[in-house]
């Protein structure tokens, strides 16, 4: 089958620098995946996320969304299939009220209020802002904001959401609260989502994981490839998660655990396993 996303050779050079922000990219993205992106800051991995949608022209290679060339012919219809939720909400926001800013993308794209008011409720249903919907959006907490900012893009009925780095400016609950309706957004599948992140963490819960640094594809695979390499991520300005640390102390404790990653849920189920088992 023909991947959603399929990236061939993409370099692309700032014009105030000498060093590719992507150097001779490719990658494939099936649909309905949740791919997380990962790297230290100058990694390439926002570059690479603006690429995806047009903002960003490469110098040289194709970006091909469901076999479609990305060109000037046809970046308007493609960037209605793809949702951006950036690290700084307020920047999106235009709207008077919670409401009014959930309906800006779609009232730009000419749908039908008929059609639009009951999309504003669903989406604020979604990510549980419904009885937010007349408030001001900068009255609202960071957690509350980047949760609208998601109902903008989720009224719009994408089929790629892209989060560049939409959890990095949250405080915990704020940043756990997005994490949670990735995570089932994902489960319903109805969603291609692409996370942008340094948090590893969040990461671990993708289905695939692409290590970028110096604008090169270090490495792509599930997160148990990915983060079996622990001495690499290291190498690359990255900490393993915190699963894998725990796993790893007390494996050196001499507890018997797996020889390789495992999820904070596999880990827990595996203690717990090892304690009925006393």
């Amino acid at each position: 089958m023909e991947p959603l996303i399929r990236l061939e050779h993409l370099t692309y050079t700032y014009n105030n620098s000498d060093v590719p922000a992507l150097n001779d990219v490719s990658l494939t993205i099936a649909a309905g995946q949740w791919i997380a992106i990962v790297g230290h800051n100058g990694s390439g991995k926002s570059t690479l996320a603006k690429t995806l949608n047009g903002l960003i022209e490469p110098q040289q290679g194709q970006v091909y969304f469901n076999g479609v060339l990305l060109d000037e012919d046809s970046v308007w219809s493609i960037r209605r299939k793809i949702g951006v939720v950036f690290q700084s909400p307020d920047n999106q926001f235009v709207g008077a009220t919670v409401a009014d800013d959930v309906a800006f993308g779609m009232e730009n794209n000419g749908v039908p209020r008929a059609e639009m008011v009951p999309r504003v409720a669903a989406a604020l249903a979604q990510v549980r802002m419904s009885d937010y919907a007349t408030h001001e959006p900068a009255r609202l907490s960071g957690g509350q904001k980047q949760r609208v900012a998601l109902a903008g893009v989720l009224a719009q009925q994408p089929e790629v959401i892209i989060l560049d780095e939409a959890t990095s400016m949250l405080d915990p609950q704020g940043r756990q609260d997005v994490v949670s309706l990735m995570t089932q957004l994902q489960a319903a599948g109805n969603f291609t989502i692409i996370s942008i992140t340094h948090d590893i963490d969040e990461a671990a819960l993708a289905d695939q994981v692409i290590l970028m640094d110096d604008g090169r594809l270090i490495q792509q695979g599930p997160p148990a490839a990915i983060f079996n390499e622990g001495e690499l991520l290291r190498q690359h300005g990255l900490t393993v998660p915190l699963s894998e640390q725990v796993r790893t102390g007390l494996v050196a404790q001499h507890v018997p655990l797996p020889d390789q990653y495992l999820s904070e849920e596999q880990l827990v189920s595996k203690l717990w396993t090892l304690h009925l088992n006393k």
